[in-house]
Parts: C-alpha cells; structure tokens; sequence
C-alpha cells in the first residue's frame, strides 16, 4: 500500500487522530480536515486513493460530499463514517450508486481498530473503477 493517500473529513479530532494513526501504520499519506467545506479543495490538491467521510457534520453533510464526489468522477475508495441514523447511511449508498463508478464502503461509529484497518484495507485491494 506504499503511496496510496488518504484524505479524511470528521468533525471530531479524535477520530482523526485515530484514523492517521492506523492508516500511516498502512503506508498511506494522510491528510485530515476537521472542516467539510475545505474538503473539495483538498480533494482537487490531493487526489486520493481512500477517503473516510463521515456523514454528520456541522458545515455541510456528508451526504452533499458523496454527490459531489460523484459528480466529479471520484475513483477513489469512499469509506463513510456514520454513527448516525440507517437511514441517511443507506440514504448516501443509495446516492453513491447512482453517480457512476463511485464505490462506498461503510464503517459505523464507534468502530476498532481492526475495524478500520479492514475497510482501509479492502479499500485499497478493490479493482480500478469500471472493471
């Protein structure tokens, strides 16, 4: 996994202290905001291989994240992170289906560590988006 990089958006810095914990112990270059609305320019800079998003945030939900996503063609790996309601993590699957090639993952809130090494893990073993 040596060189695949990881953007993370939460709005809690605890959890993103755990994820660039675990995911540089993977070999990934992390970058975390704890802000969604830098997340599009960060995305652009960055152009990454993973990207944990989680639903529930102040400044913009993630769910108006994953369409943006797949408005722009992410091919990246899309873990989302919920410990919110079923419903808006079916609701951003549903969405993420239908914007082309965009591949979701979910991983609910709290999750462990191994929990979270697995879907970084199957993020990056997925095959290329379109195959």
């Amino acid at each position: 996994m040596q060189g695949k990089r990881l953007l993370s958006v939460d709005d809690d810095a605890g959890v993103l202290a755990i994820i660039r914990k675990v995911a540089v112990e993977l070999g990934f270059e992390v970058e975390t905001i704890s802000n969604s609305t830098r997340f599009m320019t960060a995305y652009v800079r960055i152009k990454p291989d993973v990207i944990t998003l989680d639903l529930m945030m102040p400044d913009m939900d993630g769910i108006e994240l994953v369409r943006w996503l797949g408005d722009v063609g992410c091919t990246a790996g899309v873990i989302i992170l919920s410990g919110g309601h079923t419903m808006f993590v079916n609701l951003a699957q549903k969405l993420a289906s239908t914007r082309g090639s965009l591949h979701t993952s979910v991983l609910r809130k709290p999750f462990s560590i191994a929990e979270l090494r697995a879907a970084l893990t199957a993020a990056t073993a997925r095959p290329p988006a379109g195959t």
